[in-house]
């Protein structure tokens, strides 16, 4: 079947819960009440809506180490501190039908561990579990205790031993009613790719462009077929911050008021982990120090992703404070959607139609009101469309996704 001509009601969505909302400094919205954000009502009530709303699943992620600058834990950030996997079983009683996934580490947990946990999950939610199989990043390794972190081949040579260990204690034990929780993963390296082929069923993915996701897809697809693996069990979900207004001008006031949240000490942090620099003292109306930046690297080891790829985005001549402005300007680190209900639905639509994806993993701005916004207002427009389901067609995650049930030895 043409991609473009799949049939109506394929589209997926997850919510990522972060919190107080997808937006990095969302707990400063006067509609957040930070105290609430240890209290199990507040992610109660976000999924609940999520629910009313037919999504796939709430996903959370692990944080394995603070944010950190100079050896301090800065706290001007929204993250999620909390333990995913303690969040879903608490969940699992207070939510009925939508799924619910976490993020745990096959770099710093035991295979017995980690079986244990999500098969429990899975029992008591009915069926509604998904594990996000994440190999952790580099601050992790000195949180545990355990020196360096892993390379990437390393990393994905234990995962894959790991998830033979895993599947193989699932298959003692008595089956949820899904078979065995869904497997979620999110790496898009060349081993995070060949995971994903082997085990992954619901892959969360960072795209640019329709292109790149079109590609993407396509590829994971083909590689799945090699593998032995139907392509339809897999289903590719891009990031996605949508922000929904009832015009043009709304638009622009919303982004301007998410954007004056973040405090400037929290954009001096941002720009620290870019690139590794202490810019906590140095004026905003400096040129960047570029000479000073780039020397004794191997002392200041990248902690914010390709530093290279952020220097080669600084205009020459350019101020710390007039990078600083664009880069809170994007609002999201995946794909932002910006406009009426219409609009983003048709963004949407556009992508599962178009190939570059089988839905959406989507963030909030802010959590539960920006989340009841969207519910509101765009998951209808989806569903008189065709492309979103109406109501849950069964109770379990795989059924959401359309997953077949594992086989088992």
């Amino acid at each position: 079947m043409n991609e473009a001509e799949r049939p109506g009601g394929a589209l997926h969505l997850g919510l990522w819960m972060l919190t107080s909302g997808g937006h990095i400094a969302s707990w400063r919205h006067p509609q957040t009440d930070p105290p609430r954000l240890l209290s199990i009502e507040h992610y109660a009530e976000t999924a609940r809506i999520a629910a009313r709303g037919k999504l796939d699943m709430v996903f959370f992620e692990d944080t394995l180490a603070p944010r950190e600058r100079n050896g301090h834990i800065f706290g001007e950030a929204s993250i999620n501190s909390l333990d995913p996997v303690v969040q879903i079983a608490a969940l699992a009683g207070a939510v009925s039908d939508i799924g619910l996934a976490a993020s745990y580490s096959t770099t710093y947990h035991s295979p017995r561990v980690l079986a244990d946990k999500f098969a429990t999950i899975d029992a008591l939610s009915g069926g509604r579990a998904g594990w996000n199989m994440v190999t952790s990043g580099s601050a992790a390794g000195r949180n545990f205790g355990s020196g360096k972190h892993p390379e990437h081949a390393i990393r994905y040579g234990k995962a894959h031993e790991m998830l033979f260990e895993i599947k193989r204690l699932w298959a003692a034990v008595e089956p949820s009613p899904q078979g065995e929780p869904v497997l979620i993963q999110a790496g898009m390296s060349q081993w995070g790719l060949d995971f994903a082929a082997t085990y992954g069923e619901v892959i969360f993915a960072g795209f640019k462009d329709l292109e790149m996701g079109r590609n993407f897809r396509s590829n994971l697809r083909a590689l799945a077929m090699e593998k032995g693996r139907s392509p339809d069990s897999i289903k590719v979900l891009p990031g996605m911050m949508p922000l929904v207004a009832g015009s043009e001008k709304e638009t622009k006031e919303k982004e301007d008021f998410y954007r004056d949240l973040i405090h400037p000490t929290l954009v001096r942090g941002m720009l620290g982990e870019r690139f590794n620099y202490d810019f906590s003292d140095y004026p905003f109306d400096r040129p960047f120090p570029i000479e000073e930046m780039m020397t004794n690297l191997e002392e200041r080891p990248n902690i914010g992703g390709d530093r290279m790829r952020f220097v080669k985005e600084i205009i020459d001549g350019e101020t710390v404070g007039s990078y600083a402005a664009r880069m809170t300007t994007k609002l999201s680190g995946h794909l932002t959607v910006c406009g009426t209900p219409e609009h983003v639905a048709d963004f949407m639509e556009t992508w599962l139609k178009g190939g570059g994806s089988d839905g959406f993993v989507m963030q909030t701005m802010q959590a539960p009101v920006e989340l009841e916004l969207f519910v509101d207002a765009v998951i209808p427009i989806l569903q008189k469309r065709g492309v979103f389901r109406s109501d849950y067609s069964g109770g379990t995650l795989r059924s959401h996704f359309g997953l077949p049930a594992p086989r088992r030895n």
